[in-house]
């Protein structure tokens, strides 16, 4: 005796064509799947490098904060030291007394040198303004202010 299956087709031209659609669709859509897979690891890739360039910067920024706070902190030591020294000591007290050491000495220096022109003039016959053919004597015209 046959059976009654045997022989008999399950499927038909119909369910055949919905099978070959849907597997059809799950394999599109498995392909779509695959490649929004490898663009999201290429962002990621391309973020983790972002994110190391960001923090090889923040570094450079910190290290930079670090040196611009520790100079903030030695000028202001320095301004203070200056600000406590406001009394005989002071920078600005030395300095006047410097400007004025220094002018006494240049004052002194202008007298010698209008002393020697006058010696140049007695002694070797020079004259300031020019030179005449005989002088054997060469120098430049100077007179400090």
């Amino acid at each position: 005796m046959k059976k009654a299956t045997e022989g008999k087709r399950v499927t038909n031209d119909v369910t055949v064509q919905l099978f070959n659609h849907t597997s059809t669709s799950i394999s599109g859509t498995a392909e779509s799947l695959r490649k929004s897979l490898q663009e999201l690891e290429a962002d990621l890739k391309k973020d983790e490098e972002g994110r190391k360039e960001y923090e090889t910067y923040l570094k450079q920024l910190e290290i930079r904060k670090a040196d611009l706070q520790r100079k903030i902190k030695e000028n202001k030591t320095w301004l203070e030291e200056f600000e406590a020294n406001q009394g005989d000591g002071s920078f600005e007290q030395q300095y006047r007394r410097l400007l004025e050491q220094i002018e006494t000495i240049y004052s002194g220096a202008k007298e010698f040198h209008g002393k020697g022109i006058d010696l140049l003039i007695k002694e070797f016959g020079y004259h300031i303004a020019f030179k005449r053919w005989n002088d054997t004597f060469t120098a430049i015209p100077f007179k400090p202010k």
